[in-house]
């Protein structure tokens, strides 16, 4: 796959796809952040004269991301990947593959999509989730996938299961201990089983 960016667009996507795909960087300039990446083998960063080089770095592309700041550039860009039948993520609209802004706080993740009726507010939206998704979320996830197998050996019925998660994740007990010890809110939200 190919972005097309040096920049700040053009780095959130190359840090969601580059785990899982083969990433080439095509810009003028790029981002410390990406040259980052780029020592470190992550992905393939191209110096390249845009657009009279996008035939050469799409060739045997599958997806490409027409990320740069200049709105006329990306159009002609799309154009040049659908001519040569490469699918495209339009960062500012529907394009043939949407790529939703992601919010992680693991193993929590969150996807933010406006099916491209309004990148903006999908950015506000990223921005107020990182900031107000903390890192107890993350903690009740790794809580609640530790409770899990013990309820389901000792408690055959799946809605009474159900039932005692759903008690743990609304004990605003549990929410506070996180703050203070995972191992106090564990033996907290343990108290919910009512096992022996």
């Amino acid at each position: 796959m190919v972005i097309f960016g040096g920049g700040g667009v053009g780095e959130r996507k190359a840090n969601l796809f580059y785990p899982y795909a083969e990433v080439k960087v095509a810009s003028r300039e790029f981002s410390p952040a990406l040259m980052e990446m780029g020592n470190r083998g992550y992905l393939e960063l191209i110096k390249a004269d845009l657009p009279d080089q996008a035939k050469e770095v799409l060739h045997g592309s599958f997806l490409a991301i027409p990320a740069t700041n200049d709105h006329q550039l990306n159009l002609h860009l799309e154009k040049t990947a659908k001519n040569m039948g490469i699918m495209v993520n339009n960062v500012n609209g529907v394009g043939d593959v949407v790529v939703p802004s992601i919010v992680r706080k693991d193993p929590v993740t969150i996807a933010i999509s406006t099916q491209g009726k309004s990148p903006a507010l999908s950015k506000y939206l990223r921005k107020k989730l990182e900031r107000d998704l903390n890192q107890k979320y993350g903690d009740m996830a790794r809580l609640l996938g530790e409770i899990r197998p013990i309820l389901k050996e000792a408690i055959p019925d799946q809605k009474e299961r159900k039932r005692i998660l759903w008690e743990i994740i609304s004990d605003q007990d549990v929410w506070n201990l996180l703050d203070q010890s995972y191992e106090k809110a564990y033996k907290r939200a343990k108290g919910h089983l009512n096992i022996r």
